[in-house]
């Protein structure tokens, strides 16, 4: 019998191997949600397919339902996102949105706003420079470049998926005894911040200033020209980053390899650079024989 088909608009979050020249790809579409894939034959030359399986690729995708995991047939890209796979600190960190989104979803998995901000973070991340081939597409799309920190982009996201999936932390009152205020004492078994009346007194509890409770729900919102105007101060970014990951971690049982990636990044250093030239290195080596 023939399959079922249907098209969806989808961006690409993930693919691996899978038969041969085949891929198996997670999509995560405005229609369906996650919708789990198979594409042949995209390891031929040639092959039409092979474009929108390529990481955070905007597709109009063309499927046929089957048991398991449905079939790619046809796609049609909206927007490559060439930038971010050119960028690696950008390819991490919108590595870190798709990888939230395909490990705490499930197939069929639809979450309202999610997919509209998905593709406006792509954009924004791919910074201000020129447009795309396809720019007129990507407007249509709904999205803008931006120049925020790529950083607080990755954040706001972050805190706006929480929202959306209702597990977002409280912090504009306290969790224990409901009394309205901005900052506390973050504890992720509680979800959010306590009031001093409630706080642990033990040392090692995530303090967070009204000031940084007040950037975290500025974030969420995920208003990317907001973002760009967005400042943080050491101390903010310190305690906006010691709270997201202690959230995701308890509450979602994650702990991003994208980010760990990213973080590796920022900590690489090269390597110092040899003084002389071998020649030279040789030639003192046997000065100093004689």
């Amino acid at each position: 019998a023939e399959l079922p088909t249907y098209t969806a608009e989808g961006v690409t979050l993930i693919a691996h191997a899978f038969r041969g020249t085949g891929r198996m790809v997670s999509f995560y579409t405005r229609e369906r949600g996650l919708v789990e894939a198979v594409a042949q034959g995209i390891g031929k030359p040639g092959s039409s397919l092979a474009p929108a399986v390529e990481l955070f690729t905007h597709s109009t995708l063309f499927l046929a339902e089957a048991r398991g995991a449905d079939h790619l047939s046809q796609a049609r890209v909206i927007e490559p996102f060439y930038e971010l796979r050119r960028d690696m600190t950008r390819y991490g960190y919108a590595a870190v949105a798709c990888e939230l989104i395909v490990r705490t979803t499930e197939p069929g998995q639809t979450i309202p706003g999610l997919f509209e901000m998905l593709v406006s973070y792509l954009h924004a991340m791919r910074g201000p420079t020129a447009p795309s081939p396809l720019a007129g597409a990507a407007r249509e799309a709904g999205g803008v470049r931006s120049a925020a920190d790529p950083r607080v982009l990755s954040w706001a996201f972050e805190f706006a998926y929480l929202e959306l999936s209702g597990i977002g932390p409280v912090i504009d009152r306290c969790p224990a005894c409901g009394a309205e205020g901005l900052g506390g004492v973050y504890v992720a078994a509680q979800g959010g911040t306590l009031c001093g009346e409630c706080a642990p007194r033990d040392a090692g509890g995530c303090v967070v200033s009204p000031g940084t409770a007040r950037t975290i729900a500025a974030m969420r919102r995920f208003d990317v020209g907001a973002l760009e105007r967005l400042r943080l101060a050491d101390a903010t970014r310190a305690q906006v980053r010691r709270l997201i990951r202690e959230h995701i971690r308890y509450h979602l049982d994650l702990n991003l390899k994208s980010e760990q990636f990213v973080n590796g990044l920022s900590q690489w250093e090269p390597p110092p650079r040899r003084s002389g030239t071998r020649g030279e290195v040789e030639s003192g080596g046997g000065e100093d024989d004689e």
